[in-house]
């Protein structure tokens, strides 16, 4: 179920809600908070149902293992170092192996078929510039899966390393790994930041209204900006199937390709973390952020900081941190580097362009370590720092949009042709529609929040913008519900992932 479409925002989220501040009716606070955690479980499960009830029973599955896990290794004494080492690292790797084989081993059977069938050696890397991860074997991922185990192990890591005490409550650890606010696409949660919220929260008018604005200003960004530029990055990118020539589409077209691209994942995805939060104040929670306007940023480094805050982190915390930080020798430290962002790309999908995304990130990051990014910080024209992030990162969103590394080298190949194509012509792909939400995405990117956040924070209390706040959202909320009503919808890129 995605928040945005008619069946979440008219029927599921407001049945919720009502069900929800009912049984805060209850005199007892301590058994309102039981009833409003039984039902916040079950309607999670039921949002989750919609992806298929043997996902949902593969779910349970892995909320038991951990569960029962983490009484055990919170239970072990610390003397018997070794069973707790082996009960952590068999659940370790009982998670991850579920995640390899719904996500990879149909990728890895398909391109060993691929190679084996191969004839000769330029055969084998013909196949593998034009390989996409799919081919006759195939396994149904189930919805979420990598969200899921990621938050499953840094539950257990932390149990393991003593860093939170383990759950005894099994509704309390359930709710934490189902709660239908962040549960398809993060962000990822701490048990030791969630779970407290579950077992005591606060609800006010105030947070309740938070919550709506930012559901609000997140369905805008993903149905009036992410929506409505994603039909035009698909004509454009999948022009190797029914549109276009990629060899003669020409640079405009295929700058405008990556630049809607640009614009449709960061709204896509921001958009949905926004919904997230926006549902979670709604219910009384505090949901982390994910975003921190990345297309602002003067470095790869940087523009890792502000996209996706929740996978980084855990990234640096479970891998990075792990394999020695920066706390070792310059060339360990890059090795740690690597490896993190290699794992970046292998997690984010089944398909060979993801690790040629992840290996750009190696040698940018590694590059700005070295040396680098002391020139970036050096450089008083911070807007060829600017310049050289976002060409970077476009390069990148290439082959991550892109279904085979083949179609990627060829599109690249077209943005720095310096041509027009004399068969397609550029106005053809921009609509009014198209133009006007390119324009809004690229100034609401960051351009102008970030300049602007000091003079909104000191007026904000103020009444006169409370209420342009309050009649802004609802018009956007309203627009948005109008617009899925007749059928705007595109699902969420990160759904997949």
């Amino acid at each position: 179920m995605e928040f945005a479409s008619v069946i979440f925002i008219e029927i599921f989220l407001p049945v919720v809600l009502i069900v929800y501040y009912l049984l805060g009716l209850i005199k007892s606070q301590k058994a309102s908070t039981l009833a409003r955690n039984i039902f916040l479980l079950v309607s999670s499960l039921i949002f989750y149902a919609f992806g298929g009830i043997r996902e949902l029973l593969m779910f349970v599955a892995i909320i038991a293992l951990c569960f029962f896990t983490g009484i055990i290794l919170d239970s072990l004494p610390a003397e018997k170092k070794g069973l707790r080492r082996a009960v952590f690292i068999t659940s370790l790797l009982l998670n991850v192996g579920v995640l390899v084989y719904f996500k990879y081993v149909a990728m890895m059977v398909n391109l060993v078929n691929m190679l084996r069938t191969a004839g000769s050696v330029g055969a084998a890397f013909s196949g593998l510039l034009t390989f996409n991860g799919k081919g006759a074997f195939a396994i149904i991922m189930p919805l979420a899966i990598s969200f899921i185990i990621f938050q499953s192990i840094s539950y257990i890591t932390d149990v393991y390393t003593r860093k939170t005490r383990a759950s005894r409550n099994i509704l309390t650890y359930a709710l934490y790994m189902t709660l239908l606010c962040q549960l398809t696409q993060g962000p990822i949660m701490r048990y030791g930041n969630l779970g407290a919220q579950i077992e005591s929260r606060t609800h006010s008018l105030e947070a309740f209204v938070s919550g709506l604005k930012r559901f609000s200003y997140g369905l805008a960004k993903k149905v009036l900006i992410a929506n409505v530029v994603a039909e035009t990055v698909d004509k454009i990118f999948n022009s190797q199937k029914t549109y276009m020539d990629v060899n003669i589409m020409g640079a405009p077209i295929a700058w405008l390709g990556i630049l809607l691209y640009t614009i449709q994942i960061y709204y896509d995805f921001s958009g949905y973390t926004d919904m997230a939060i926006g549902v979670g104040g709604m219910l009384g929670f505090r949901i982390d952020e994910n975003f921190n306007y990345p297309y602002t940023a003067f470095s790869i480094q940087e523009f890792w900081r502000r996209w996706h805050i929740s996978l980084s982190s855990w990234f640096r915390d479970y891998i990075y941190i792990p394999l020695g930080g920066s706390r070792c020798s310059k060339a360990r430290a890059c090795f740690n580097v690597a490896v993190v962002f290699l794992v970046t790309g292998i997690w984010h999908g089944a398909n060979l362009t993801f690790i040629v995304w992840g290996l750009i990130f190696v040698v940018l990051s590694i590059t700005e370590r070295l040396f680098l990014g002391d020139l970036l910080k050096k450089n008083p024209v911070k807007p060829v720092n600017w310049l050289y992030m976002m060409l970077a990162v476009m390069i990148g969103w290439v082959f991550f949009r892109s279904d085979n590394i083949d179609f990627a080298l060829r599109f690249i190949g077209q943005m720095f042709s310096f041509k027009a194509s004399p068969s397609y012509m550029i106005v053809s792909y921009l609509s009014v529609e198209v133009m006007i939400a390119a324009v809004c995405g690229i100034l609401f990117s960051g351009l102008l929040q970030r300049p602007l956040k000091p003079l909104y924070d000191k007026v904000s209390a103020k009444v006169p913008v409370k209420a342009v706040d309050l009649v802004i959202q609802l018009a956007l909320l309203a627009f948005c519900i109008i617009r899925i009503v007749g059928g705007s919808y595109a699902p969420s890129i990160y759904t997949n992932f």
